[in-house]
């Protein structure tokens, strides 16, 4: 795929291929090209709250071990987060609720 470099290409680019070309680089646009063509890619922020999540958990409980405060005000300026998002998730679990299984 090096050959794109080779060559303008950016105005054949359409709307998604240019925001990834724009956010991550022609390396990254190339890599799923080639890995991943044809795909349409949906990438919910869902998954990224459940990691800011087990991430806050994480220092929480590492603050409490070392007998250091937890400060929830600059773990939520380092992530991007409310205040409240952090509460909720310490005061959630990685643990799947067994009621949902039974519907499945």
């Amino acid at each position: 795929m090096e050959w794109i470099k080779e060559i303008e290409f950016k105005d054949l680019l359409d709307k998604d291929t240019q925001l990834i070309y724009d956010h991550c680089g022609i390396e990254i646009l190339m890599s799923l090209w080639q890995n991943l063509p044809g795909l349409e890619l949906y990438l919910s922020e869902k998954n990224l709250f459940r990691l800011k999540e087990r991430y806050i958990r994480k220092k929480y409980n590492e603050s409490k071990k070392e007998n250091k405060p937890f400060d929830k005000k600059r773990i939520a300026a380092y992530l991007q987060v409310s205040e409240k998002f952090v509460y909720n998730a310490l005061a959630a679990t990685d643990e799947k609720d067994d009621r949902q299984q039974k519907l499945i």
